[in-house]
């Protein structure tokens, strides 16, 4: 009895001694987490490089922060003489736009903006929708109010071609001149045969005719 007693008494100190040893030990080494990767440059495009006067074009901007505030400043400058024809003059006041709580999912358009804020969506894009009513090279620069990311991007905006006028066919003069010289011509050939005829018969009703 007093041995049993004695042996479990061991157990139990070795049990808490061993317990205590694990709880004393270092903990295992985790692996340390991996460096994100370098972040997507910013980039700016558009979806037309050259639209004309009042036409409506898209912005879309990348590589900026999740939900970011990215401010989009416009810049119109005139024209290089020889540019398509035109001579551009500078942008009027403009306006300044509201901030887009998602600008991919905004239908609104800019006329004349001089300045833009807008908030890009968790993957740090967006997109604004704009027309400017003056020709010249417009300059749309991005930058980010967190992170201060920037990107540019260029427009050319030139004045619309005029329509061409719209005429009658040109070929309708021609085809009633060929007629009338048709007609003409079938007269003038149905006027020699009867006059060949005519002169015919009086040929031979004077060799018909007696003498004395």
């Amino acid at each position: 009895m007093r041995l049993s007693r004695i042996i479990g008494s061991a157990v139990a100190t070795l049990a808490m001694v061993g317990a205590f040893a694990i709880a004393g030990s270092p903990a295992t080494a985790q692996p340390l987490p991996q460096p994100p990767y370098p972040p997507q440059a910013p980039a700016l495009t558009v979806s037309d490089p050259t639209v004309e006067v009042g036409q409506v074009f898209t912005v879309f901007g990348t590589g900026f922060g999740g939900n970011e505030l990215v401010r989009l400043d416009f810049t119109l400058a005139p024209l290089a003489a020889g540019v398509l024809g035109s001579q551009a003059t500078t942008v009027n006041s403009g306006g300044v736009g509201a901030m887009l709580p998602v600008a991919k999912q905004a239908p609104t358009v800019y006329k004349n903006p001089r300045t833009i804020t807008v908030r890009a969506n968790v993957t740090g894009d967006f997109s604004v929708r704009v027309k400017f009513t003056r020709p010249g090279t417009l300059t749309i620069t991005a930058t980010g109010l967190t992170t201060g990311r920037v990107a540019t991007t260029t427009v050319t905006i030139v004045r619309g071609q005029p329509p061409l006028p719209v005429t009658g066919s040109s070929t309708g003069p021609q085809i009633a001149l060929g007629t009338m010289l048709l007609i003409a011509g079938v007269l003038l050939v149905l006027v020699a045969v009867a006059w060949r005829s005519k002169s015919r018969r009086r040929g031979r009703s004077r060799e018909l005719t007696p003498v004395g």
